[in-house]
Order: C-alpha cells, then sequence, then structure tokens
C-alpha cells in the first residue's frame, strides 16, 4: 500500500512540474486511493477464487464483508484528513504554478506522506487480519488464487502513465527492410 502512496506521489511530483504551463489546473488528487483503500465484491473473489463448498464460500464472504465495513469506518473516520490533503495539494500545486518554483513539491510530497500514513498503517492492518484470516480458511491453491485477485485490484488503483503518441519513423523502417529490399521488387 505504501508504495502504491509512493509512485502516485513520484509520478505526480515528477509529471507535473514538467508539464505545467499557465492554462493547466490542478491535478486530481484522491487520497482513498493514495490510502490503498481497496472494497472487493465478495461474489467476484468468490468467483475468482473457485470456491465450491458452500461453508467456505459463507466463511470467505464473510471476512471479505467485515473487512469492507472496517475499510468504510476508516474512510468514513479520516473524511476530514482526506478533503485536508486535497485542499492542501490544490492550494500547493497553484502556489508552485503562479512561482515556478519546483522545489517545493518535495515538501508536499513529505506533508502528504505524514498526513497518509497513519491511514495507511490502519488500512494495512486490516487488510493483513482479512488475509490471515483467509489463509487459515483456504487451500493453497484458493489462497493464491486470492492474492492474485489482490494484486490486480490493486494495479488498478495504481495511476496510469499518459500514452505517447508513436512516431511513423520507426514503423516504416521496420517495413522497408523486409524480405527482398527496398528497391528489389518481385514482378
Amino acid at each position: 500500500m505504501k508504495s502504491i502512496l509512493f509512485s502516485f506521489l513520484f509520478v505526480l511530483i515528477l509529471a507535473v512540474p514538467s508539464k505545467m504551463s499557465s492554462q493547466q489546473k490542478a491535478p486530481e488528487v484522491n487520497p482513498e486511493l493514495m490510502a490503498g483503500i481497496i472494497i472487493y465484491d465478495g461474489d467476484e473473489a468468490v468467483k475468482k477464487m473457485k470456491l465450491k463448498t458452500a461453508p467456505q464460500k459463507s466463511s470467505t464472504l464473510k471476512a471479505i464483508s467485515l473487512y469492507n465495513s472496517k475499510i468504510h469506518e476508516i474512510k468514513t473516520f479520516n473524511y476530514i484528513t482526506f478533503n485536508n490533503i486535497k485542499s492542501y495539494v490544490t492550494k500547493k500545486f497553484n502556489e508552485i504554478q503562479l512561482t515556478k518554483d519546483y522545489r517545493s513539491m518535495e515538501e508536499v510530497r513529505m506533508k502528504v506522506k505524514d498526513m497518509m500514513d497513519p491511514v495507511i498503517e490502519k488500512v494495512e492492518e486490516q487488510k493483513s487480519i482479512l488475509n490471515e484470516t483467509l489463509e487459515k480458511e483456504l487451500s493453497a491453491k484458493q489462497y493464491k488464487n486470492w492474492v492474485k485477485f489482490q494484486r490486480i485490484e490493486l494495479k488498478k488503483l495504481q495511476p496510469k502513465a499518459p500514452e505517447r503518441p508513436q512516431s511513423n519513423y520507426s514503423t516504416q523502417g521496420r517495413r522497408s527492410n523486409r524480405g527482398y529490399g527496398s528497391r528489389n521488387r518481385r514482378y
């Protein structure tokens, strides 16, 4: 979870200064994603783990619903913190845009990290409780499917890099070197 936070902030810090212009608006900040908060769909998780027996399904659904309720409590309890982070990042981004002093982004990143650390710890604790519960109840193969499902859900949270336009030069060069050469044609 900490890696998501750091990767998101790192991408934000590195990408924002290089692309800033006077027309650019403040970036969308989602502190819940930075904290690694995931709400799992119990039915989808059961399907991905390929559970067959009713007791395993019910115990897994119970564990996931308990985890989801604890995560909702964390979100509700830290609502003010999340709003403070959003407003702080937006305010600092606008200040940096006006002053063109990008060195202060490190200060922003450190302050956001300090604000998010307690939330991340709580989320990590709930995640470890859920994983321990499921590891006890599931077979090794089913637990492996659960970990894979978790990894996929975590990847969905990570920010995606902007797509770069492909240059036509490189594709044309590859085509011309195929087969018989560029000048030798078969008739």
